[in-house]
């Protein structure tokens, strides 16, 4: 059986607008045209697809079960047609960009912003994860940006070094450690170390010794954030998440001994040649 295109629109058409007549003016075709490539639908089935017994014509049972596949049809050659536009316009169809939760996703938003303003065909699909799981999420998902705090291990990276980032080990200022005038490693050990994901020995942190003992492992910076600000422990934050809230002195950063703010060297990684999309993202973080 070949059904075609032709008889997959007149039988979308006839559906849309109740008669053959309607469907044909649609089409931009002549009434005859339209019954024929319906008449070959019904005989190349095998399946009666209309019921014409009564004063108007419409689909039997059969006739709708074959429109909606039809119309699969039709969804198909829309999705090529766009697919072959895109190729065209040099965009790449999709760009999947993961980031570690660190990172302030403002500059990857601003380049969903841009890209629609030039309509880009281009769809962004953003991930977020936390230390060693970025890569195995770049690699998982076969994206083609990452922006992570630990050196990429994948072969085959073009890889470049970003500005320092800053963390700050904090409590709210309510805390016990926060009202001391020095605190130690012993001094956090009996405190609530909050974590997001634990933590990764390649970051040096002052609390490393500390954090496999963190019993409580928040999603991401904003809900560990919320937690340190009501109190129930302390531990590190990016600095642009808390800029406000020291300034306020409503966030203490912790006089630790061993240091209570810690600078990262982040990095963003590419695979393979780039499209117009990736180029823009990576031109804008890199500028920061």
């Amino acid at each position: 059986m070949h059904v075609t295109l032709d008889q997959a629109r007149a039988l979308d058409a006839f559906a849309r607008t109740g008669t053959f007549q309607a469907a044909a003016k649609e089409l931009h075709k002549v009434h005859t045209a339209v019954l024929y490539a319906l008449k070959q639908l019904e005989s190349q089935t095998g399946l009666e697809l209309f019921d014409r017994s009564g004063y108007r014509t419409k689909l039997t049972p059969s006739g709708e079960q074959v429109l909606s596949r039809a119309r699969r049809l039709l969804d198909a050659e829309r999705e090529l047609v766009a697919t072959c536009a895109e190729l065209k316009s040099g965009w790449e169809p999709v760009l999947k960009v993961v980031v570690d939760a660190i990172f302030p996703i403002e500059p990857v938003l601003e380049v969903v912003r841009r890209l629609k303003e030039v309509e880009a065909p281009t769809r962004v699909l953003i991930s977020v994860d936390s230390l060693g799981a970025v890569e195995e999420r770049f690699e998982a998902e076969q994206a083609t940006v990452m922006l992570t705090v630990l050196p990429p291990t994948l072969p085959d990276l073009e890889t470049r070094a970003l500005p320092r980032l800053k963390a700050r080990l904090v409590a709210h200022k309510s805390h016990p450690l926060a009202k001391r005038d020095k605190v130690s490693t012993t001094d956090l050990a009996g405190q609530v170390l909050l974590t997001v994901r634990g933590s990764d020995p390649r970051l040096q942190l002052a609390t490393r010794s500390l954090d496999q003992q963190s019993t409580v492992h928040l999603p991401d910076f904003h809900s560990k954030k919320s937690a340190i600000l009501s109190g129930l422990g302390f531990g590190w934050l990016p600095e642009w998440l808390i800029e406000t809230e020291l300034e306020r002195g409503v966030l203490i950063a912790l006089p630790l001994k061993e240091g209570a703010t810690h600078a990262f060297t982040p990095y963003l990684a590419t695979r393979g040649s780039v499209g117009p999309a990736a180029r823009e993202l990576v031109d804008l973080v890199t500028r920061q």
